[in-house]
């Protein structure tokens, strides 16, 4: 068999972002059996909460993680828009609202125009803010406005105390501002749960630079949450570039992206000593300090169920603390020691009937027999028999998934059916997957890719080949926009979409129409934006049935 290194890997012009965000549809929530999501806990580390996006793109080019070249500009919904999406999910009786966006802070008028509408309108909610809000661009007015209107649980990313650091890595965070701003969070509101990631072993970062980060983040009191993750270089970004040039090995670089944040291993730029050395300051002198977790420890079992508090402890220690009783053992406090004994009751944060709630608000649409099926598969969840020591089990709805088929739904309607189902949580094996599509007998299939599982995806994928599945399968997100061309050394993957799904998928389903709901020719396709494709000859004619475990000798 010929080299996959020696094919041509075709990359379609480049398709424009979507600049008026209002034209989208509000997410069709319907599409996903919330309530089976909420009895796990979600990204914001929290359960029975709905996640919404406010932005999309990013007006920074921070050079660890500038991976979608296809997003050039920040365009944002307005106001009013994110408001009534809030309200709608209000009314269902959501109280958690979880805003995924880094950078909707961005905008200081809008941030603070929200928030006024909230209380405006008295909507009686909980915000976080997960993704992390641009620290420097805080001010007290709009700290007290956040507050007041509800927000709980806050992260800011700090990366790097060095303003040498910053400079390199593009951040160009104002260190006073962002001082000043998450000082005043932890000093006048001490019950917001407040989060700080810094990362550590950036290329070129020296010792003393690594201690200013750290020695920033023991100087504010308290934190609730702070974070000091080693630094991944994740594929394409100009931090891979720059570490190669700094004269980073590969195989360290390939490492540090196949490993989880929390992992307490080499950087790329330090050895494990120092490591380990900072790593243990950070945990004993900082999370773990008694006084420390006195003081937020209260707050935090207010806000949080029991569940939700041992996940997050949890993720903090890959090994030896599992729940917040280790955490009390440990620091040597017991519950009568706090001014808490209880967490908050799970029982108040369920939402009464939530998916007959969202039915009313997004009722089904008639379909044609004859209607194209198009399965979407989210697997950002390893499988319970073969769970990853390094994963936090989380459950988050595929936001982007449901995204994309509110928009096919609205513009091909009765002509278009789709289903989405995600790993571990609607199947957990292989077996369970080629069922789903046995089942659903899909025209084709899409995959939701993040790089941390790209190797558990394409052993899926292999799989769903084997077992006699011919239907196309395209594949989006972090990894094929990231990694187009070895996502495509994978010959059972037909398609990668490289941005813009909405508008990519779309044309590609009114392309397989016009088709007899099968893949057009190669010419067709390379007039479709967005996409790349691994060039071969009879394209429409391979039996991609009969490929088998091609991908086991390609080490993805």
């Amino acid at each position: 068999m010929e080299s996959f290194s020696k094919k041509i890997v075709f990359k379609s012009p480049q398709r424009a972002q979507i600049n008026d965000l209002d034209s989208l549809p509000i997410y069709d929530r319907s599409l996903v059996d919330y309530e089976k999501y909420h009895q796990h806990i979600g990204h914001a580390g929290v359960k029975y909460s709905v996640a919404v996006q406010a932005t999309r793109g990013c007006p920074y080019r921070c050079f660890y993680c500038d991976v979608y070249k296809t997003t050039l500009h920040h365009f944002r919904r307005s106001v009013n828009n994110i408001f009534d999406e809030v309200k709608l999910l209000s009314d269902i009786g959501v109280k958690r609202i979880e805003f995924i966006d880094d950078i909707f802070n961005v905008k200081a008028k809008d941030f603070k125009e929200f928030f006024r509408l909230v209380l405006k309108n008295k909507l009686k909610l909980n915000f976080f803010f997960p993704s992390a809000l641009k620290g420097d661009l805080l001010d007290k007015e709009g700290i007290d406005l956040m507050v007041e209107a509800g927000a709980i649980g806050v992260n800011i990313s700090l990366e790097s105390g060095s303003d040498r650091m910053q400079k390199v890595m593009r951040k160009n965070l104002n260190l006073d501002k962002f001082y000043e701003n998450a000082r005043y969070i932890t000093e006048k509101y001490p019950h917001v749960v407040l989060g700080l990631n810094a990362m550590h072993g950036f290329p070129t970062e020296t010792e003393k630079e690594a201690m200013m980060t750290l020695d920033f983040i023991r100087s504010l009191k308290w934190i609730h949450f702070p974070y000091l993750l080693t630094v991944r270089a994740f594929p394409n970004t100009d931090l891979e570039k720059f570490a190669r040039e700094q004269g980073v090995p590969d195989e360290i670089i390939k490492k540090s992206q196949d490993l989880s944040y929390e992992d307490v291993s080499p950087s790329m730029n330090f050895g494990q000593d120092f490591t380990k050395g900072v790593k243990t300051i950070f945990l004993k002198d900082y999370v773990l300090n008694k006084e420390r977790l006195l003081s937020v420890l209260p707050h935090q079992m207010k806000h949080f169920c029991e569940d939700e508090l041992n996940q997050k402890y949890n993720s903090y220690f890959p090994t030896k603390i599992k729940c917040l009783d280790d955490v009390l053992k440990i620091a040597r406090i017991k519950r009568e020691d706090l001014k808490v004994q209880n967490c908050l009751d799970e029982k108040k944060l369920t939402i009464p009937s939530l998916n007959t709630e969202i039915k009313k608000r997004f009722p089904a649409q008639k379909k044609d027999k004859s209607a194209i099926k198009v399965l979407f598969l989210n697997m950002s969840g390893y499988y319970s028999s073969g769970a990853d020591s390094q994963e936090r089990v989380l459950m988050e709805p595929p936001l982007g998934l449901i995204a994309l088929q509110s928009y096919l739904n609205r513009e091909l309607k009765e002509k278009f059916l789709g289903k989405i189902v995600k790993s571990r949580l609607d199947f957990d094996s292989n077996a369970e997957m080629v069922k789903i599509i046995e089942d659903f007998k899909p025209d084709v299939i899409g995959i939701s890719v993040m790089t941390f599982y790209k190797d558990f995806v394409h052993k899926a994928i292999d799989f769903i080949r084997e077992s006699g599945v011919t239907t196309p399968i395209f594949v989006g997100g972090p990894y094929p926009t990231g990694d187009y061309e070895n996502v495509l050394q994978d010959e059972n993957i037909d398609l990668c979409m490289l941005g813009e799904g909405e508008k990519t998928v779309t044309e590609l389903v009114k392309l397989m129409l016009e088709n007899n709901k099968k893949l057009p020719s190669q010419e067709v396709l390379k007039e479709l934006p967005g996409i790349a494709f691994l060039e071969k000859p009879n394209f429409q004619n391979i039996d991609v049935g009969k490929k088998g475990s091609v991908i086991k000798n390609l080490n993805l």
